[in-house]
């Protein structure tokens, strides 16, 4: 794992019950934490500048950032196993991510992270403001 830590996932799911579900193959945490980052940057990308973001380490990184990532991390884990074992809370917690990502990826909802600029050092975005230059007579 590069940009989620295993104490920022240990907030969430306890290490012993973690490697039961993993069957001792941390290779399946870095997959996770891949397809969590991929999710998360399909919704940011419009808007946001993902190299600054996910190059941010440690007490740095936006904590909403990390707690989408986890919460996409453990749901994507507990697929390995069967559904009735699954807690109700990584369904809520994943459900509750997913709403927000797409309420951010809607202009619904903003984050506190860096945006794209322009060169000009202006913000980018697919909006345009001001009018026309007005006709001359």
């Amino acid at each position: 794992m590069n940009f989620i830590t295993p104490e920022d996932l240990s907030v969430t799911i306890r290490d012993r019950k973690l490697q039961m579900i993993l069957d001792q193959d941390n290779s399946i945490l870095d997959d996770a934490e891949k397809l969590a980052i991929a999710t998360v940057q399909s919704s940011l990308a419009p808007k946001y500048d993902l190299d600054i973001i996910f190059n941010t380490t440690g007490d740095d990184r936006s904590l909403v950032l990390v707690r989408y990532i986890i919460n996409l991390m453990t749901y994507y884990i507990y697929e390995r196993i069967p559904d009735k074992l699954v807690p109700e809370r990584v369904i809520k917690n994943y459900n509750d991510t997913t709403k927000s990502l797409l309420a951010i990826e809607d202009g619904k909802k903003n984050m506190i992270l860096p945006h794209k600029t322009k060169s000009d050092g202006s913000l980018q975005t697919k909006f345009r403001w001001g009018s026309e230059k007005p006709r001359g007579f």
